[in-house]
Formats: C-alpha cells, structure tokens, sequence
C-alpha cells in the first residue's frame, strides 16, 4: 500500500510539472519531453492490467485535455500500459512475481535504460505518427521520434534519481 500511495503522490508531481512547465519546452518542433510517461514506467506491479490500462487512458486523457490533441495521448498512454507486461516480462523475467521496484537505482542502469528507453519509444514512435498524419517527411518524423525519445529518457531518469523506494 505504501509503495502505491507513493507512487500516486510521484505521479501528481510528474504530470503537474508535464502540464505547467515541460509542455512549453519545444526546440524547433524537435524536442517535445513528455515526462508524464514516467508514471507508466514506475507504476509497481502489484496493481493489475485493467487498473493499470484504466490509469493509462486517465493520464493520457488528462494530457489530451491540456494540450487539445484530440485522444492521441490517451491512445498512446493505453497502448504501452497494454504492452508494459510484456516488455517488463523480457528485461526482468520475474519482475511480476518478485514485486520489484521500477527505479534506475533499484533495477540497475542498462536495464532500466533499456526497459524505459523501449517503453517511451513505443509511445512517441505512435505519438507522432499518428499527430502526424502521414509519412510526407519521413526522415522529420524518424528525427524528432529520436529526439524526443532520448530527452524524455534522460529526463526521466535524473527525475528518478530522487525519488526514495521505499
């Protein structure tokens, strides 16, 4: 129970500061750092697939109504809550039965790395090409993908270097 209250006081500050800060952020339209996809990466496993798609189309509707995009977000949050699992269950095996924390100090850095850098390039890869809406300018879309995906993860990770596991 600790480890969830925790993570729903993280996940207010996460998406509070994704809402009124990070959201002005955009360097040429490039770099877009969606922090709030922090929530998904450290939610603890304890909590099921259906609250955990359930929280996804939550978190992903609260950003569609902050930034008018229509449902991208919400498609996008639900979609890697739907695979988390899955990509989960191939970088730590027993993660679901060991009831493991989430964290770059916890998990250790390659793997965290791998299983963050995974997850947040699913969900900008679908993100910006579904705001996209066609493959006019693919090497655009596969650079801004890039970008984007690298920032969120590094972000992320020097974020949740100060969180305490408890």
């Amino acid at each position: 129970m600790r480890k969830i209250n925790n993570w729903l006081i993280w996940s207010g500050i996460l998406i509070f500061a994704q809402s009124l800060i990070i959201n002005k952020i955009q360097v040429y339209g490039f770099l877009n750092p969606y922090l709030y996809v922090s929530v998904f990466l450290i939610v603890p496993t304890s909590i099921g697939k259906m609250p955990l798609l359930l929280i996804g189309a939550l978190v992903g509707g609260f950003m569609d109504l902050i930034l008018l995009t229509g449902g991208i977000h919400l498609m996008a949050s639900t979609l890697i809550c739907f695979l988390q699992p899955k990509i989960l269950g191939y970088i730590v095996p027993r993660a679901d039965e060991e009831n493991l924390p989430f964290m770059p100090s916890e998990m250790g850095i390659p793997k965290w790395l791998i299983y963050s850098g995974s997850t947040i390039l699913i969900h900008h890869t679908y993100l910006f090409f579904v705001d996209s809406h066609s493959f006019n300018a693919p090497l655009y879309l596969i650079w801004r993908i890039i970008i984007s995906t690298f920032a969120t993860t590094i972000l992320t990770m020097s974020i949740l270097f100060f969180v305490k596991n408890k």
